[in-house]
């Protein structure tokens, strides 16, 4: 799974599964960069943008364990 969401506080999240982004091929991300256009705004859209090329240079917030599976997060910041 590798999708963008908000937050139950409103900011953009991506979700990608795994620890690594650089386990998820490039087409999972224009996919994802697609669908987020639905619940982003053009600033937003264009932050997720930016950063899928920059993800894995940096930590991520934090991950989550659900039944066995993990997901990686990173929140966006637009600016």
């Amino acid at each position: 799974m590798t999708a963008v969401v908000r937050s139950s506080t409103g900011e953009a999240v991506v979700l990608l599964s795994g620890d690594s982004p650089r386990q998820i091929p490039d087409t999972a991300f224009t996919d994802m960069i697609k669908a987020a256009a639905a619940v982003l705004s053009a600033a937003e859209l264009q932050t997720v943008h930016h950063a899928v090329t920059a993800l894995g240079t940096g930590p991520p917030d934090f991950h989550v364990r659900v039944g066995g599976n993990e997901l990686t997060v990173y929140r966006l910041n637009v600016n």
